[in-house]
């Protein structure tokens, strides 16, 4: 019987151990690309940092997560005409800081060292990975809103590829599969009725 409760304590701090080196050993952010795809049609910020939300917390790494504090809020990396995708996310180096890394939701893989990083225009890896952690097959053509520097899109310019999140034609969208024009593809974008991923970011968590 002995034996047994040190094998289950030895197992239990084993298991303890795996869940620690999982998650980075400095605060950091989580990034993901949705796996359910939605259409660009609402103005209002809150209804895509909601969708994110939901998301996060049905994989368990939003509220009651035991992530840093136990409950992570997520936002929408994307811009509408009122907030744009760095100030939505708290990412802003100008307002911010240069904030801290940022990585897929597999725990390993690094988007970003920080806010200038994630911003400058070609970031470390894709963003690739759904809620759980998986990868996601099919294209990573995502609705942003944004220019590639997260700020908004605005219609009518540089090429036209579309506008922010809730306008009423087309919206600008990135390419996943790109560093360099994951949150901006300047020869395309599509009607805001179209039915796309969203990229998500989580706030900041602390270190485990």
């Amino acid at each position: 019987m002995k034996k047994l409760v040190v094998l289950l304590v030895v197992f239990a701090m084993a298991v303890i151990a795996v869940q620690a080196q999982a998650q980075p050993a400095e605060p950091y952010r989580l990034a993901f690309i949705t796996l359910p795809v939605y259409t660009a049609e609402e103005t209002d910020i809150a209804v895509y940092n909601q969708w994110m939300q939901d998301e996060a917390d049905a994989a368990g790494i939003g509220i009651g997560s035991g992530l840093g504090d136990g409950d992570t809020s997520w936002f929408v990396i994307g811009s509408t005409a009122d907030i744009s995708a760095r100030d939505n996310t708290g990412t802003n180096p100008l307002v911010d800081g240069p904030g801290v890394p940022i990585y897929l939701t597999d725990m390993v893989t690094k988007v970003a060292d920080d806010n200038i990083d994630l911003w400058d225009g070609d970031i470390d890896n894709i963003i690739n990975t759904n809620a759980p952690g998986n990868v996601t097959p099919g294209h990573l053509w995502a609705y942003s809103g944004s220019n590639i520097d997260g700020t908004i899109r605005i219609p009518g310019t540089n090429s036209n590829a579309g506008g922010p999140l809730g306008t009423q034609g087309e919206v600008t969208q990135g390419n996943g599969g790109v560093t360099n024009q994951w949150c901006f593809r300047i020869w395309t974008s599509d009607p805001y009725t179209t039915s796309l991923p969203l990229y998500a970011m989580s706030e900041i968590i602390p270190e485990p």
